[in-house]
């Protein structure tokens, strides 16, 4: 009865259309319900033109102080020139919006010109969007838009697994990913360290889609309930079982390394830094630390913007030949890609076509799972930014080519 209690609770938590963001620095107000996203629009702006911010979010029905949120007023937009853009926007809260449903906001941000002139070398751009109530600054949540060549519309892919953190060696994470889609689970204790205690075990639930690099949703605390005598409540409520709202979000530094945080602190988000859990080895599949290249691909050469070599291919499953060394070949036979992969999760890879020599190198750290970015080589002399991209994706700068 407990089991399949609790696989109903989190079945309607799946479906909940949570809020997603490429979420950096920063955390936001759950407990009063602020779910922040943060969009472009065009997906790719032109280059030294002006362009669209969206922002949107909810608000609970009644924030614990007693007032009600009607949808947010924006403040003021700051560019600050090789550096980042700044969106302040301010609450608005009275108790007569209690009447109210529940608000869902989505609002539009002009944002000027000059905030290309706060675009980095690399062509990225950080747009930070600060929740202010006047007085204290209740969120800061902060985004990284490439504006070359728009990465930031392929979803980073990390499967499903365990992962540990070196800084928190006996808590883990639990992920699993389908799609966009990312459940991820904070296994942890509840520390007290003026008691120089480790406290009770803590689950932490979130749920959220992938956007970018980053993945961004509400996290729920479970906690089982006990009655008078100390003893586990039998049928425990959905109120009974959540404790606590907060908030959690994964950043992708890397296919094998993460940054994650299951909650906030004083509205910050305490991230860790995580890698794979490997705990088994077979000759029948790659081990968990192995990139994921089997699929259709589609590698891109680019000169700037402009995209001078295009192919596409599909590797197949991949094998080992030698330790730590991981190869797919595709049909046909003409591409082969061979990764050198440590346990930690570190290495490289090089994709090559056999017919022409063409080769695209790059690192485990450049490979978020549908996206590698790396370098080109075509010819003796020809470099070129490389880029390859899994299907069905396609990166905006192709929209107009």
């Amino acid at each position: 009865m407990r089991a399949l209690f609790s696989i109903a609770i989190l079945i309607a938590f799946i479906s909940n259309d949570l809020s997603a963001a490429h979420f950096r620095e920063g955390g936001f107000l759950a407990e009063q319900g602020i779910l922040d996203s943060i969009r472009i629009e065009p997906r790719l702006p032109a280059q030294g033109e002006s362009f669209t911010v969206r922002l949107s979010g909810s608000w609970p029905a009644a924030s614990p102080d007693g007032y009600c949120y009607a949808p947010l007023t924006l403040s003021q937009v700051i560019v600050y020139p090789g550096s980042f853009v700044k969106i302040t926007s301010l609450p608005q809260h009275d108790p007569d919006y209690c009447d109210q449903p529940p608000a869902s906001w989505s609002f539009d941000v002009p944002i000027p010109a000059s905030a290309w002139d706060a675009v980095d070398e690399n062509g990225n751009l950080l747009i930070s969007h600060s929740l202010f109530t006047g007085i204290n600054q209740l969120t800061d949540i902060n985004q990284v838009f490439d504006m070359r060549l728009g990465t930031h519309e392929i979803p980073a892919y990390i499967g499903s697994g365990f992962w540990i953190s070196d800084e928190l060696p006996n808590e883990g994470i639990l992920i699993e990913q389908q799609g966009n889609r990312v459940l991820f689970y904070g296994l942890g204790y509840d520390r007290d360290i003026n008691l120089n205690d480790n406290g009770e075990p803590v689950w932490q639930l979130v749920a959220g889609e992938m956007y970018g690099n980053s993945t961004l949703g509400k996290s729920y605390r479970f906690d089982w309930p006990f009655d008078e005598n100390n003893m586990p409540l039998e049928n425990p409520t959905e109120t009974e079982l959540i404790t606590a709202n907060d908030s959690g979000a994964i950043i992708v530094k890397g296919y094998n390394q993460i940054r994650v945080f299951t909650r906030t602190h004083n509205n910050r988000g305490l991230y860790n830094d995580y890698k794979r859990i490997v705990f088994g080895l077979d000759k029948s599949r790659l081990p968990v630390y192995a990139p994921p290249l089997d699929g259709v691909w589609t590698l891109y050469g680019f000169d700037g913007q402009t995209a001078t070599f295009t192919t596409t291919m599909q590797l197949l499953q991949g094998s080992s030949q030698a330790p730590n060394q991981y190869q797919f070949a595709s049909t046909g036979g003409d591409w082969l890609a061979t990764c050198n992969v440590v346990s930690a999760g570190t290495g490289d890879c090089i994709v090559q076509r056999a017919s022409d020599g063409a080769k695209f190198e790059f690192l485990m750290t450049d490979f978020q799972g549908n996206l590698a970015i790396g370098t080109l080589g075509i010819g003796e002399s020809n470099t070129l930014d490389g880029v390859l991209v899994r299907d069905p994706w396609e990166l905006p700068v192709l929209e107009n080519q």
